[in-house]
């Protein structure tokens, strides 16, 4: 039986190294093209004396600066969102640049990452250069609301003439889950604070609860208002008249240039030409990453240096190591670059960017002691809100002096959830025993075979009690609201930014322009000062990350099991055959107890 183990592992183990073989080589590969890649990131594009800026948007722009192999892969290279804005603000002072050409076909952008576009590029219209927006269809079996918003900022719109105008409102549809864990036999006991904490009603409801019902409405509405407002605007366009548009949405290409929501219909290479043409003076078209490279026209003021912490996705207390792991916002890594930017003597003030839904409780109340040690410390906190800022994500920004927010930003969400998910009747339907041993009355509080004891319910309520108690407690406290107030601002609802703003709980509608000006504003800086922003801690480098990988991964660690799990079979395989035969002497050493 051991020998059969043992052959069974040695062929594991030949596999493995197959496919570290071509792992290695696949690795070897992707450096090589990522050295190339960098080497031509690491030198900056020749400019010419005058070019047409091109901005080509695909999936979301990511929020973190990174260079790892994780980032240049899944997006490809893409500038940060901040790198995006920052270059439409250099180039719209730049006399080199003649004007600018985006390809909005493919933009999928959250609704506050729109507006920042969108009032990025009319500040670059602001400095009287040429803007023309292209798209093959706003929308094709899907919304194309944030594209178009983002295309009506520019001066010029074209669609191609087999395109729509996808312009059809906004919806927000949920998925219930309760009748189908019903019928496998599932449990879901989950609490929560307050009633318009919707999170968990996925899972133990059939439909919205009214209160939940309410405050999406209420977000819907909001989002709308402020998309056919700024749209109308843009266009020249009476809002009803946009409104009643959008209500027979989808608009074939012709329909949409008669109602002026494009002005030209044409294809992507006639649109170049005439954004060339614009820019006048032999413009060449240059992409707006590369032109972030390059060295700005005038030698750059000094400035004031300012840390950059990335506040992006599910808040957790330690995030999963892993060459190709999602975003997370890890609160020790958090707190150590805020402590970082603390003791940095160049650094001023710190911008914390935040675009997370929330996660961990104690991991969001770690972050926020951080963040309270940094604006106590005598240097300024900004909290610059991204497409979604709620719950832990809105724990986190409470604690800094000023929190900026877009008016579609989705923010708030004062409140808390949790329970757990009981599969005991399922396993009882397919036939699957359960029993356990346990010492101590609430030693199954967490197992999922076991429904909560009415003791332990009632521990778990006086834990989302506490919690909520200090949810509160702390946001009343920073943002100066009675008690009032702070039960209007609570409970679990959710706001857009524009709607946080009147209830108390951010303090600037906006976006990075009005982010840094409330930097300037606490540094006792004039008005348009420069600012120089770096991210903390440093990207990091992709090529270190495979090394690491190579040295020491998880990946290694396995196939090294493997190889003791082998040496040890082989060890008692020979003790099992020489009680039979004759005494044989080892072969290999027992394994280490470590």
């Amino acid at each position: 039986m051991l020998g059969w183990l043992r052959r069974v592992i040695v062929g594991l183990l030949a596999l493995v190294g197959l496919v570290v073989v071509v792992v290695a080589g696949g690795l070897y590969l992707l450096s090589a093209q990522l050295f190339e890649q960098y080497e031509s990131r690491w030198q900056a594009p020749e400019m010419p004396p005058r070019v047409l800026l091109h901005l080509k948007l695909g999936g979301p722009l990511p929020e973190q600066e990174t260079g790892t192999v994780q980032a240049l892969v899944r997006r490809q290279h893409q500038s940060s969102l901040r790198q995006v804005l920052e270059a439409l603000d250099r180039a719209a002072i730049d006399p080199r640049v003649g004007g600018i050409l985006a390809d909005l076909s493919h933009a999928q952008l959250g609704h506050a990452q729109a507006q920042e576009l969108h009032q990025a590029i009319l500040r670059f219209r602001s400095a009287g250069k040429p803007t023309i927006a292209f798209a093959d269809t706003f929308g094709e079996g899907q919304s194309g609301n944030t594209a178009y918003y983002i295309a009506s900022a520019f001066d010029h719109i074209w669609l191609q003439p087999s395109g729509d105008v996808g312009l059809t409102g906004i919806s927000m549809e949920f998925m219930f889950l309760r009748e189908a864990l019903d019928e496998l036999g599932i449990e879901p006991q989950m609490m929560r604070r307050q009633e318009y904490k919707g999170v968990v009603e996925t899972l133990t409801e059939r439909s919205l609860t009214l209160p939940v019902r309410e405050n999406y409405r209420q977000i819907a509405e909001s989002l709308y208002g402020r998309m056919i407002g700024d749209i109308a605007m843009r266009r020249d366009i009476a809002p009803e008249r946009l409104r009643a548009l959008v209500d027979t949405a989808p608009l074939n290409a012709t329909a949409g240039l008669e109602n002026r929501l494009v002005d030209r219909l044409g294809y992507r290479d006639e649109a170049r030409a005439a954004a060339l043409a614009l820019a006048g003076g032999e413009a060449r078209p240059i992409t707006l990453g590369d032109y972030a490279r390059t060295p700005p026209a005038n030698p750059e003021a000094p400035s004031a240096q300012i840390a950059l912490i990335t506040v992006s996705g599910p808040i957790v207390r330690a995030a999963p190591d892993g060459l190709f792991r999602e975003d997370m916002a890890a609160a020790g890594q958090l707190a150590d670059a805020l402590d970082a930017a603390v003791n940095a003597p160049s650094v001023r003030a710190i911008l914390l960017r935040i675009d997370s839904p929330g996660g961990s409780y104690v991991a969001s109340d770690s972050i926020w002691q951080a963040v309270r040690r940094a604006k106590e410390s005598g240097k300024p906190v900004v909290a610059w809100m991204g497409n979604v800022a709620a719950s832990g994500g809105y724990f986190i920004a409470m604690a800094a002096d000023r929190i900026v927010a877009q008016p579609m930003t989705l923010t708030g969400s004062i409140g808390v959830a949790g329970g757990k998910i009981v599969f005991a009747g399922a396993l009882d339907r397919l036939g699957i025993g359960h029993d356990r041993v346990a010492a101590g009355e609430n030693a199954g509080l967490y197992s999922p075979l076991e429904p909560f004891t009415t003791a332990q319910r009632q521990q778990m309520e006086r834990t989302l009690d506490r919690i909520y108690a200090d949810f509160t407690g702390k946001a009343a406290a920073a943002r100066g609201l009675d008690s009032a107030q702070i039960d209007r601002a609570a409970r679990g609802r959710v706001f857009t930014g524009a709607d946080a703003g009147e209830v108390g709980l951010v303090d600037a509608v906006g976006g990075y322009a009005e982010a840094k000006q409330a930097l300037r504003t606490l540094l006792t800086l004039p008005q348009g000062a420069p600012l120089k922003l770096q991210p903390f801690p440093a990207p990091e480098d992709p090529f270190q990350a495979m090394l690491d990988l190579l040295r020491g991964g998880d990946f290694l660690q396995a196939l090294s099991g493997l190889s003791r799990l082998s040496a040890l079979l082989t060890h008692y395989e020979t003790m099992l055959g020489g009680a039979m035969e004759a005494p044989q002497p080892l072969r290999t050493p027992l394994p280490e107890l470590r």
